[in-house]
């Protein structure tokens, strides 16, 4: 025998004990005698025997009473039992299995059988010490896992979530099949107000459907945080996705741009479900279906950006989900998405109610205890104060050793019009200058007023008038998309200055374009006109700025704003 075992052997008959040690012996194991039963049990060392031999009928103690008392104290560990008998009863012989034995010998002993049990006991020992390293290895492997899983996991919600989340117009459900899911939903305040946000359904499930979210998230919140507008960051995250992820693995998702300035939203939906626009006017939603394909799916080149436009008024609502709630099954088995989505889209359901509605209905079908796929919901409550003085920039105190005069020029034709977005950039060269960084978002507001009114209505010659009606909005932006795309000449110029004296600093932003400018001395300031679709723009910049002043027939602007570094937080 290659394993030498401790083995305990229990005989109240002399000859036959001392027979059974003799031969075990001789193969080289180490044996401890008990005279009987209790006497087998108070000898019994778990940590060091490995084998016990009890004889059937024994004073104080059997062998069936001491093979239940040795089982227990041996505990989790896996100690073989082996009957002596010389009983050929087969009730008898039943009975030691039944009460955990893992063999029988007969006596008269065979050396023969004896050594032939004995090796089928050592493969069954080395089988079962086999097992308990493998155990032991796997509890220390998922203990790592786990940790590694939870650390994975404050890193993946430091990178997904944003305080904007808590925003009180926001509302969102999310239940997930792993630890990591992916379904991911993002909310970042813009510069000038307004807020946007993603709703994502990556393929899979677990950690390699969210690790996607990690790049998508970097994009969303640095661009966003830049002042990028999101038919911008749409193309650069399909980009980087494609040049990321797998083959297989793609990312559905919806975009949705809320533009507090002009009271309207822009929403981009590639491969998930219907997005519901309700207005307050009207409890029957209008669908906004997926116009573009997933995220990740397309190079570059190919890459396309549908977007619908639709104006809102306080309280209208817009609600998205991902497509869990198409493989949400009941609790008999059957899909039911189709009779609860039908209330939401006939506006059997009130708008304000639809997101708790939705979860009630999927907690009462017992979907969210065991969900098929990744859930995810989110509701927004539109309204034009959502993002307002909302900045979060933060710029260490080194920055007040910048420079604090100084002036730089943008100008931008035709070609740079189509293709470029100036704004981000702007931004990002005047948050150096010592306590600007504080305005941004009013900065930022000032610009994109600025260079909005020369490109669209100086250069492209579209009218405010088409925004009229909520229709009219949509009508608006597809005429400005057509006219950027097939523009051949123009220009917009920007020049900025800061001036300053002692602490006392002073922006002048100037903004020209090649338009034919307009009759700026009957612009009407008055922005108390809270359900005024369009025309607030100028309305909103007379009150930022500290002067707005017009030249050249309409097609320039000035605007003036001063800060002071004494009242600097």
């Amino acid at each position: 025998m290659e394993q030498v075992l401790t083995i305990l052997i229990a005989d109240d008959n002399f000859s036959d004990r001392s027979l059974l040690k003799s031969i075990l012996a001789q193969f080289g194991h180490n044996v401890i005698c008990a005279i009987d039963g209790q006497d087998a049990v108070d000898k019994f060392d778990p940590k060091t025997i490995q084998l016990v031999c009890l004889d059937v009928k024994m004073p104080r103690k059997d062998g069936w009473e001491a093979a239940l008392e040795i089982q227990k104290n041996a505990g989790s560990l896996f100690i073989p039992i082996v009957f002596l008998s010389g009983v050929t009863d087969p009730i008898a012989l039943s009975k030691c299995l039944h009460v955990g034995g893992a063999d029988f010998i007969s006596k008269p002993y065979n050396p023969a059988l004896i050594t032939a049990k004995l090796n089928a006991i050592v493969r069954l020992l080395v089988m079962q010490k086999t097992l308990e390293d493998q155990r032991d290895k796997m509890a220390l492997y998922n203990e790592k896992l786990l940790h590694e899983q939870e650390i994975a996991k404050v890193v993946y919600e430091n990178i997904t979530h944003s305080n904007c989340l808590k925003d009180a117009a926001l509302s969102t459900f999310h239940y997930g099949t792993d630890t990591f899911n992916g379904d991911v939903i993002l909310a970042a305040y813009k510069p000038n107000g307004g807020m946007h946000i993603l709703l994502g359904d990556f393929t899979g499930h677990g950690l390699s459907a969210a690790i996607g979210a990690l790049p998508l998230a970097d994009i969303f919140f640095e661009w966003t945080r830049k002042g990028f507008l999101m038919r911008q960051i749409i193309p650069e995250i399909n980009a980087r996705l494609k040049g990321v992820l797998p083959p297989d693995m793609f990312c559905s998702a919806a975009f949705i741009d809320i533009k507090v300035n002009n009271k309207s939203i822009e929403v981009w939906n590639g491969g998930l479900p219907d997005l519901l626009f309700y207005s307050k006017n009207t409890n029957v939603p209008v669908k906004l279906v997926s116009k573009n394909l997933p995220l990740g799916v397309l190079f570059p080149d190919a890459f396309e950006c549908k977007i619908d436009t639709l104006s809102f008024v306080s309280g209208d609502r817009l609600i998205a989900f991902s497509d869990g709630i198409y493989e949400a099954l009941s609790l008999s088995g059957e899909k039911f998405c189709h009779s609860i989505l039908e209330s939401l889209y006939s506006g059997k359901v009130k708008a304000a109610e639809s997101v708790g509605w939705l979860a009630d209905q999927l907690k009462n079908e017992g979907v969210l205890d065991n969900p098929h796929d990744d859930i995810s919901c989110l509701g927004v409550c539109l309204d034009t104060n959502i993002g307002i003085d909302s900045s979060e920039y933060e710029v260490s105190r080194g920055h007040d050793e910048a420079p604090a005069d100084f002036s730089f020029e943008y100008v931008l034709n035709a070609d740079s019009l189509r293709n470029t977005d100036p704004l981000p950039y702007v931004l990002q060269i005047l948050t150096t200058v010592p306590g600007l960084s504080s305005f941004s978002s009013q900065i930022f507001m000032i610009l994109s007023e600025l260079y909005s009114n020369a490109l669209e209505h100086g250069v492209l010659k579209l009218s405010s008038n088409k925004k009229k009606s909520s229709d009219g909005f949509s009508l608006y932006y597809e005429e400005r998309e057509r006219n950027l795309a097939n523009l051949i000449e123009g220009y917009v110029k920007i020049s900025v200055r800061v001036t300053s004296d002692g602490d006392d600093r002073i922006l002048i932003l100037y903004v020209e374009d090649s338009g034919a400018g307009f009759d700026f001395q009957s612009i009407n300031y008055d922005i108390a006109n809270t359900e005024l679709l369009y025309n607030r723009g100028l309305a909103l910049l007379d009150q930022l700025c500290d002067k707005l002043e017009f030249s050249k027939g309409g097609s320039a602007a000035t605007a003036y704003y001063s800060w002071s570094l004494g009242g600097e937080i």
